[in-house]
């Protein structure tokens, strides 16, 4: 029988977070079709390529379930810097940027995550859409794609700001013309900055769309005092209850960072099965999450990195410096040492970030008919091998760099860790060049 990819003899991490050696993994027509004991697939298939991977971990590729594409060149800049860091750097670092700009940050940005072993991404908004899905669709990645939109602060650069009427046509317009594209690789949805800066017309208007299009909403919510504050100020009640009043709740919204929850604020969300994305490093500088007691609810919660500006594309470490944080909060006040095992956190680094992207149908998991979205890790390692548990290992120790080959809808994007679908060299190059101009544009030198 035929196929177009077979990888060999790889161990393999199952839908239950089981790690089973010796298998092979069947790939035709973009999915999996078999997956099973490698004596017992070698004689059955004729593959066009074969990927051997013996002492290689197949795995589910991580999934980035919020990030900015577009901050690729404000890397180094907003350590270390007093709130409230996206007034002062990142939007007006934003407004300045060309659409020739938003092709090179998207371009060191898909770099970045398949060297990284992301083979899906959310993106949390940007400008000039066009540019990105362009460098999506070369790419070979995943995406859901949403414009920045904005009506309600007048403190915006005026690029960044738009009338309603405007913004949802904008928006509409957007999804009709590039949804599904990229052989169904690229998801455009819709997207409110936050409340602080979109009328409640407009966010009720929005929600209305997602909905009749049967697509995602995604927003940045209870990230900062100042959202739940103005809340309260203006419509006397927290930011969460306010947006269940606009009919802004659903199981198609994706609501990261999720940090300054009440307890109110979580049984909404629960009510209306809302997907939440943390993202670890970003959110540390601003609290600490919740999470046992929102997984412990029932909910979704899911992996983000929050973009280049704040940590980098890097999946375990965003893990890493999770677990150990939670760790601290909710694990070592109550002897409670286990309240982030090893599981639930790639579970949430891959599946749940699916879940929050609305593709947990088609990728997340390693399983027979979905999608060939896989990454293979070297683990015969000094700082992985030997240890009595691998998974444990991988989760405490795995880097990047360990990360040998990335596949996307069945297409290799890395092999050996040479990408195959983008110009490394030339696109490092053209960053390094660019990124004096922008220190400039923006009063940093």
């Amino acid at each position: 029988m035929k196929c177009d990819l077979y990888i060999k003899d790889c161990m393999l991490l199952t839908k239950d977070y089981e790690i089973i050696d010796h298998q092979s993994i069947v790939i035709n027509n973009s999915f999996i079709i078999e997956m099973g004991p490698t004596s017992t697939l070698d004689t059955k298939y004729e593959p066009q390529q074969t990927i051997t991977a013996t002492d290689k971990l197949a795995m589910p590729g991580f999934i980035d379930g919020h990030t900015h594409t577009s901050q690729q060149l404000l890397r180094g800049r907003i350590s270390d810097e007093y709130p409230v860091i996206y007034r002062r750097f990142n939007i007006p670092y934003e407004s300045k940027l060309t659409e020739d700009d938003i092709e090179l940050c998207t371009e060191l940005s898909c770099l970045e995550m398949i060297k990284s072993g992301i083979t899906a991404f959310a993106d949390a908004g940007s400008m000039h859409i066009p540019a990105m899905i362009n460098v999506v669709d070369r790419s070979g990645l995943r995406a859901s794609i949403t414009p920045a939109i904005s009506d309600n602060d007048p403190t915006l650069p005026p690029n960044m700001s738009d009338t309603k009427e405007n913004a949802l046509k904008k928006s509409e317009n957007l999804f009709l013309e590039y949804n599904g594209k990229c052989d169904g690789r690229i998801h455009i949805w819709f997207q409110f900055r936050s409340i602080t800066t979109c009328t409640s017309e407009l966010i009720r208007e929005l929600a209305k769309l997602a909905a009749y299009y049967h697509t995602g909403l995604h927003t940045h919510i209870s990230e900062y005092p100042e959202s739940i504050l103005q809340s309260l100020n203006s419509y006397g009640m927290r930011e969460i209850k306010y947006l269940e009043s606009l009919d802004a709740l659903s199981p198609n919204l994706l609501a990261a960072h999720c940090i300054l929850l009440s307890e109110e604020d979580i049984h909404i969300l629960k009510n209306h099965d809302v997907k939440i994305i943390h993202c670890p490093r970003s959110n540390l500088g601003k609290g600490i999450t919740k999470t046992p007691q929102l997984l412990g609810e029932g909910l979704s919660v899911g992996l983000g990195t929050d973009g280049t500006a704040h940590s980098g594309l890097n999946m375990f470490k965003e893990i890493t410096a999770f677990k150990h944080s939670q760790i601290a909060a909710w694990g070592v006040p109550y002897s409670d040492y286990d309240v982030m095992d090893s599981k639930t956190l790639l579970n949430m680094a891959t599946l749940g970030s699916a879940k929050a992207m609305r593709i947990d149908d088609i990728t997340g998991t390693l399983e027979v008919n979905k999608k060939a979205d896989l990454i293979l890790i070297d683990m015969d390692q000094p700082h992985l091998m030997p240890t009595h548990s691998l998974l444990n290992t991988l989760v405490e120790a795995g880097e990047t760099a360990d990360i040998k080959d990335v596949i996307v809808d069945g297409k290799i994007l890395m092999q050996n860790r040479e990408v195959k679908v983008l110009d490394e060299e030339y696109i490092l190059s053209k960053g390094k060049q660019r990124l004096p101009k922008i220190a400039n544009e923006n009063g940093w030198n």
